[in-house]
């Protein structure tokens, strides 16, 4: 079996491919239906990590995909949510602008040898975005677009500081 057909992998690519049907149940507003996928998309993502670790298949590939997979995933629906009027789209704008922002440093140190690790609060962040795109899909939307904006917060904030150990690292090369 190549590593590219490994089974984190498989679940990763997975998830990439659902993330078309929740944003199109989501525009045609078919809430329970993209909450459904979203949800399972979503354990895909603590899945493929868990598994992948368990029994030692971490490819570079699953390393690389795995992060896009996600902000694919959240992004998109928060958009689409955002579309619907759902949710408040400044939230949207300063998480997806700051996914993209901090993509983007990753790359830049990555083609310098570096790595930024995830941090502690990215992780936490991320846990908040999924929690409030599941109250906003099931309704919820006061409790949603609440934890939203405080997802949003710690969005800036750990890039910021993301960014400050970037250009740290850049002046101890």
């Amino acid at each position: 079996m190549g590593r590219v057909k490994t089974f984190p992998n498989f679940l990763t690519l997975l998830r990439v491919l659902l993330i078309p049907f929740i944003v199109f149940f989501v525009v045609h507003k078919f809430y329970i239906v993209a909450l459904s996928l979203f949800v399972f998309a979503a354990l895909t993502d603590f899945l493929d990590g868990y598994v992948a670790r368990r029994f030692k298949s971490v490819t570079s590939l699953g390393m690389l995909l795995d992060p896009v997979a996600d902000k694919l995933l959240t992004s998109s629906t928060l958009i689409s949510l955002a579309y619907v009027k759902l949710c408040d789209p400044y939230s949207v704008i300063a998480i997806v602008g700051r996914e993209e922002a901090v993509t983007g440093m990753r790359a830049i140190a990555a083609s310098r040898g570096m790595v930024i690790p995830a941090s502690k609060g990215g992780k936490l962040k991320t846990v908040l975005i999924i929690a409030s795109i599941v109250l906003l899909l099931a309704g919820r939307k006061i409790e949603g677009e609440s934890l939203l904006i405080v997802s949003a917060v710690i969005a800036l904030f750990t890039g910021v500081r993301y960014f400050y150990r970037f250009f740290k690292a850049l002046k101890e090369e």
